[in-house]
């Protein structure tokens, strides 16, 4: 805390200085800023501006906005160039105290078009490209225009394409986002520089199924941090740049359909961007719209092994059945007002939804033993009201709404932002109901580990209804409410720092984040007073097998209808009596946390070509929260279990985080860049709460942690980029990083807890520290240097290699015979060793046909009390086609076919043989129209 309040005093020392430079004036000195644009007026991103007598230089934002703030009086010659353009020079006059605006419009490079094919893709890299080649960092970067000729429906599906990403699913869609082989606790995502909360209530990431691809403009991917930038990115930063006003009026429409192979149903797809400027270009304006249905669903089947003395068994088998209507919204506003070339504000605000309706069928075989007899099967059923269309909704809601402005005062750059977020997820009247039978006798069949079965001794057993002796198991209602809240204010200057003819630039600002987060659950249970409500419930039943279950020969079987569940009248006290379930409310927290962060970063031109960029932030974290713990009555004492409150918890730290950068341009076409850099990851606010939760529909307890220490991370970086004279780049880097206090879930199957035994008990630990090492190589460029007719065809491909050895493992495990294990040999959990992106792509007069292929090898996801507990991720590999014709320039029609291989979802424990999990999603299917003008 000192160091804080010392580092806030700096900065305030520092404001009150410029302000007084301010007051004295600043004679001698000039300013010049303007747009870098194309003959279409699209901004072009990463432009480099140069004053040659000056040796300095500067480069356009992601609008192709620029600015030199202090530039001495005089005559001088500027030159703007960019990959894929011609260069120009023009000369300029600087006159002292005054602004000069001055766009540039850049002309193709006619050499180069001839060699290329010009259209969509050509020009999104052109502009990705620039803006990846000119930053500081290293940054990957993917425009609008690069993610359409993809067949995805979300960022992470976009993602995915990107060097070193890989993603995890839920549904088919890509859910959570893995950086250079970390977790996704280690990665942040942003909206125009601002993080996002996250609207589920264990974790701090963001569900990135919520926003559709086709409302972002940009996502940079920064995989290297300067001090300027929040530094909770130990794998790295993604930022999601919304889109902004555009240089010229823009009308951008599409809809379409498209088919899903388990749900058997059609889905639609519409999107519309409107973009204007007004009062001669002093308020521009864009609003975006898109709307997303898809009726999808899963077929799902998992598993849990034991072991013993050698011999491999079944202890639970279950077959699951998904259908789930999907419904996605979202909605942006780009607002900017110039006052006059020194004076502008901005507002930007994001607004997404998306509703998932889920029916979950499952069929359940429980406490198996050696001989295949189960003490239990259990035929559940899951949905909601009829309100909700007899199905779980799950709402999930985020927004962002950003207020931000830029001054230039004299030559000193002031920016300042306030901005409010929400994230949040809701399920309202969420039902189960489950009818059990007890010790069913079955022969298990596990010729094929990967797909084991379970064949009843008598078929019967597995006809749900009251003659085979199937009784109530479980009715309930529950209810949940997540909300993350964070307000953010953030204030910076920089300031040029003049040296002899050498320019550098100090930039130093403050920034705070107010976080609040909570939960709240309501759990009851229901008993029917109607004595003959199991020979009613028996009467809507029906079969929710699939007679093409991908998953396997599998079957479903008979279940309580939907439409019967959602129309019970539980809370009826008439007839059902109702009973609160404080097992199921150890969820139940409020947190709050505050960030306050100073930085102070300063980049100078050491030459020429070799730019160097110095920085230190400080972050200031402090926490406080409570929650919910289960009592549970010793044995003997007798009584049900009591809900009471936690102690409120205070916790505070500091980070103090140096950073080191240096880039250096060997040549116009070959760029080296090296840096140190020092990131954090912060627990998950309810793992700190010392909660103990109960789960009875999972047979798990959850504890909770408030000894966690947040991870800190050194990084190296090093990499080498080369961008080919026509079209392309090919790029290589390595990086290493040490990672400290990392955080996993401790788990342990079938333990005890408070004298009961539990199927699975779980609790984070801070478990140690490990050594992570990578390479990533990339590649983009047509086949036009082989022929000349081959400039047609293209290669996209990206592979990274990562290798990662936990140092110092803190958990408790043993081996299968019960010995402590010690020194294991372990990787990071969340960590793939190959991830490899390769696209095919075929351009030629509007056509564009692309083929996409991704893959990423299997990696533990869960640590177990021994080794053959611990939970894997299979590899994944997946296979996309799309294809696009535009015709009379502003049409489009498109086709497109996701996950060609059926690729499932799959978990495996121990053993890649022994299946925890697979599921199957079948191939997409979507054709539509697009309009651009």
């Amino acid at each position: 805390m000192k160091l804080m309040k010392l580092f806030s005093i700096l900065v305030m020392t520092g404001i009150l200085n410029v302000v007084c430079l301010l007051a004295m004036g600043q004679e001698g000195n000039g300013v010049l800023r303007g747009r870098i644009s194309d003959e279409t007026k699209q901004t072009l991103p990463g432009a480099t501006i140069y004053i040659d007598e000056l040796k300095n230089g500067v480069v356009s934002d992601v609008n192709g906005f620029y600015i030199f703030s202090k530039i001495p009086v005089g005559k001088y010659h500027l030159t703007v160039s960019y990959v894929g353009y011609e260069t120009v020079t023009l000369e300029i006059s600087v006159k002292a105290g005054q602004t000069i605006e001055k766009d540039v419009v850049l002309k193709g490079d006619r050499q180069q078009l001839e060699e290329v094919e010009v259209g969509g893709t050509f020009q999104g890299y052109q502009r990705a490209v620039n803006y990846q080649k000119s930053s500081q960092n290293l940054r990957n970067v993917v425009s609008a225009d690069q993610v359409g000729r993809f067949p995805d429906a979300n960022i992470g599906d976009a993602m995915k394409r990107i060097s070193g990403i890989n993603v995890q699913y839920d549904q088919g869609e890509a859910r959570f986002g893995q950086i250079r082989g970390t977790s996704p606790d280690f990665s942040s995502v942003t909206v125009n520089g601002n993080r996002l909360p996250s609207a589920e209530g264990d974790i701090r990431n963001v569900q990135l199924d919520l926003i559709p691809a086709d409302m972002i403009q940009t996502i940079v991917v920064n995989k290297v941090v300067t001090a300027d930038m929040d530094a909770d990115a130990i794998g790295g930063s993604v930022n999601l740049v919304t889109k902004s006003a555009p240089a010229k009026r823009i009308l951008n429409a599409s809809v379409g359909t498209g088919w899903n192979f388990i749900s058997e149903r059609m889905q639609v797809n519409a999107a519309l961007t409107y973009g204007d400027n007004f009062w001669n270009n002093k308020l521009g304006m864009i609003l975006s719209a898109s709307y997303q249905n898809s009726p999808i669903g899963s077929d799902n089947i998992e598993f849990v092994w034991k072991e013993d003395d050698g011999n491999v068994y079944l202890e639970e088998s279950q077959v699951r059945q998904y259908f789930v209507q999907r419904e996605r919204q979202s909605y942006s506003a780009s607002l900017g007002y110039r006052f006059n070339l020194n004076h502008r504000i901005d507002f930007k605000g994001i607004y997404n939804r998306r509703k998932d309706w889920e029916n979950r069928f499952r069929q359940s075989i429980k406490d198996i033993n050696e001989e295949g007899l189960a003490k239990k099967v259990v035929f559940q059923t899951k949905g909601g009201t009829p309100d909700n269309k007899n199905a779980r909704l799950e709402l999930q809601q985020t927004m962002d709404f950003a207020l931000n402005g830029e001054h230039l005062f004299r030559t000193t750059l002031l920016n300042w932002n306030v901005s409010y977020a929400q994230a949040s997820e809701k399920r309202p009247n969420e039902r189960y109901m489950g009818y059990v039978k007890e010790k069913v006798q079955f022969t298990p069949d596990l010729s094929d580990l990967r797909k084991p079965y379970m064949v009843a001794k008598n078929e019967a057993d597995m006809l749900l209804g009251a003659a085979a002796g199937y009784e109530l198991d479980e009715l309930t209602e529950q209810q949940e409410d997540i909300r993350e809240t964070d307000f953010k204010g953030s204030l910076n200057l920089n300031v040029p720092v003049r040296i002899g003819y050498e320019t550098g630039n100090l930039k130093f600002g403050a920034k705070v984040v107010a976080k609040s987060k909570k939960r709240d659950l309501e759990f009851y249970e229901y008993e029917s007073l109607n004595e003959d409500f199991d020979q009613e419930s028996f009467r809507h039943l029906k079969d929710q097998t699939r007679s093409d279950f991908y998953a396997g020969n599998y079957r479903a079987g008979n279940f309580v209808t939907k439409q019967y569940l959602g129309h019970l009248d539980l809370n009826n006290a008439s007839l059902f009596e109702k009973k609160e379930v404080p097992d199921e409310l150890g969820g139940i927290f409020k947190a709050k946390e505050t960030v306050s962060s100073g930085f102070v970063r300063y980049d100078q031109d050491i030459t020429r070509r070799l730019n160097a960029t110095v920085g230190i932030r400080l972050e200031n974290t402090h926490l406080k929260y409570r929650g919910k713990k289960l009592e549970i009555p010793a044995k003997g004492e007798g009584g049900d279990p009591t809900l009471t409150d936690t102690p409120e918890i205070t916790d505070s730290y500091l980070n103090v985080l140096p950073s080191v950068l240096l880039k250096y341009d060997a040549t116009k076409s070959l760029i080296f860049r090296l840096s140190y850099t020092n990131t954090i990851a912060r627990p998950k606010y309810y793992d700190l709460v010392p909660h103990v939760s109960i789960s009875r529909k999972d047979d798990e307890v959850s504890l909770g942690n408030p000894e966690l220490k947040a991870t800190l991370s050194h990084n190296v970086d090093f990499s080498a980029e080369y961008f080919f004279p026509t079209f392309g780049m090919v790029s290589a880097g390595v990086y290493y990083k040490r990672i400290n206090d990392f955080i996993v879930d401790q788990r342990w199957i079938d333990a005890d807890y408070e004298g009961t035994q539990y199927g699975k008990v779980i609790k984070p630990v801070n478990a140690g520290k490990a050594d992570l090492i990578g390479v990533e190589l990339s590649w983009q460029r047509d086949f036009g240097f082989i022929a000349p007719a081959l400039r047609y065809f293209g290669l996209y491909a990206n592979y990274t290699y990562t290798h990662s050895k936990i140092t110092d493992f803190r958990l408790e495990r043993e081996d299968s015979e019960g010995n402590k294990l010690e020194n294991e040999d372990l990787p990071l959990a969340g960590s793939p060793e190959h991830i490899a992106n390769v696209s095919l792509y075929f351009e030629r007069k509007g056509l564009n046909v692309r083929l996409s292929y991704n893959f990423a090898s299997d990696f533990i996801d869960e640590f177990g009390g021994n080794p053959f507990e611990d939970r894997y991720y299979d590899k994944v590999n997946y296979l996309d086609l799309n294809t696009s014709y535009t015709f009379a320039k502003h049409y489009t029609v498109f086709a497109e076919a996701n996950n060609l291989l059926n690729q499932p979802l799959r978990y495996y424990q121990g053993r890649k043989d022994l299946t925890a999990q697979a599921e199957y999603y079948g191939v997409k299917l979507n054709v539509g129209f697009k309009v651009n003008f």
